[in-house]
């Protein structure tokens, strides 16, 4: 499991090293990477705004978590 830690952290901090274009180029190509169907992509999308009231000062507390 350390192993495993460690490579995500070492994939996360490759992203942080792209340009814009090149994260928005891995957001595109990253779900086919992952086995994701795009339609399950795209119904988390759809689903996101659903969330918005919880973005509200009185629980910014909880965005640390």
């Amino acid at each position: 499991m350390l192993e495993r830690m460690s490579t995500i952290t070492e994939i996360s901090e490759a992203i942080e090293r792209l340009d814009v274009k090149e994260q928005l180029e891995l957001l595109r190509i990253l779900p086919q990477h992952l086995k994701i169907s795009p339609e399950d992509l795209a119904w988390s999308r759809l689903a996101e705004p659903a969330f918005d009231f919880w973005d509200n000062p009185e629980d910014a507390i909880y965005d640390r978590l």
